[in-house]
């Protein structure tokens, strides 16, 4: 049951996520009720559940029957299916959650017992968060090859707070975050903004800061830079590409972030162990 609960939220989360997209590129503000992007129509509280709105009205408005993105459903899904992992991976690992944290707030509220239970659901919540604003950054540097500062700014700043109040050592917080904007920074000044966009730069940043760590950070690099390699190889030999051709490493960098949040400790372990 409490499976189910979290993912519904998840895909709550992801229709609020998909305003969030729609209206920041199309620099609107995000107070105000939904609307159909084609007639401008207001939407009703009916048309706006996950999923279920998409498939009922067949994908189309149910005003002026334009067709409905199917990035709306997509996202929500995507969106749903994260936070669960993220609680499965939470209940699933122990100690995951163990350490500095507990004893923290165990100090703060003077309760080990009750400080156990808080923790891993704020573990779930912090990942179920810093997923979310790396999806949101997915979709914008797929479809429209920009990572907003908007999204970014405010990003690093929620990050570096929840990652302070779990415990996570605040120097290891900061030099992981330097060194991810130093990497893209001299990438970007070196090519002169051929190489990586400026946007890259917070977004290293976001990534170091969300990893607290700069061992989780290469692993990140790492990732990222061979799924750029075999999607861009993949097109190539599709002739969906050329070797001139950009691609929005953005992406890339976002889905690495999210298997490093769950896995990348234990990649880095395995890489450590093999040099060992």
């Amino acid at each position: 049951m409490i499976e189910l609960f979290i993912f519904i939220f998840g895909l709550c989360i992801g229709s609020f996520l998909n305003v969030v997209i729609l209206r920041i590129k199309d620099g609107k503000s995000l107070r105000g009720r939904s609307q159909c992007p084609a007639c401008g129509q207001q939407l009703r509280w009916y048309h706006n559940i996950p999923i279920f709105s998409f498939l009922f009205l067949h994908g189309r408005c149910a005003f002026c029957k334009a067709k409905i993105s199917w990035q709306y459903p997509l996202v929500e899904l995507v969106s749903g299916f994260l936070w669960l992992i993220g609680y499965w991976h939470v209940i699933a690992n122990p100690d995951f959650y163990q350490g500095e944290a507990i004893s923290k707030m165990a100090t703060g509220i003077a309760s080990l017992a009750l400080a156990m239970t808080l923790v891993p659901w704020l573990q779930v919540l912090t990942f179920g968060v810093f997923a979310s604003f790396l999806l949101v950054l997915f979709v914008f540097d797929l479809r429209w090859y920009i990572l907003p500062d908007e999204i970014t700014l405010p990003a690093i700043a929620v990050a570096l707070a929840l990652n302070l109040i779990l415990g996570k050592n605040w120097q290891a917080l900061l030099l992981a975050t330097a060194l991810g904007a130093v990497w893209f920074g001299a990438q970007y000044l070196i090519s002169r903004g051929k190489w990586v966009g400026d946007g890259d730069i917070r977004l290293g940043a976001l990534i170091g800061v969300m990893m607290a760590s700069w061992q989780g950070l290469l692993v990140v690099f790492f990732i990222a830079y061979i799924l750029g390699s075999l999607v861009g190889v993949g097109l190539i030999l599709a002739r969906r590409r050329n070797m001139s051709s950009q691609l929005p490493f953005g992406t890339f960098l976002a889905v690495a972030a999210i298997i490093g949040l769950l896995w990348g400790q234990n990649l880095w372990d395995w890489y450590w162990g093999i040099l060992w």
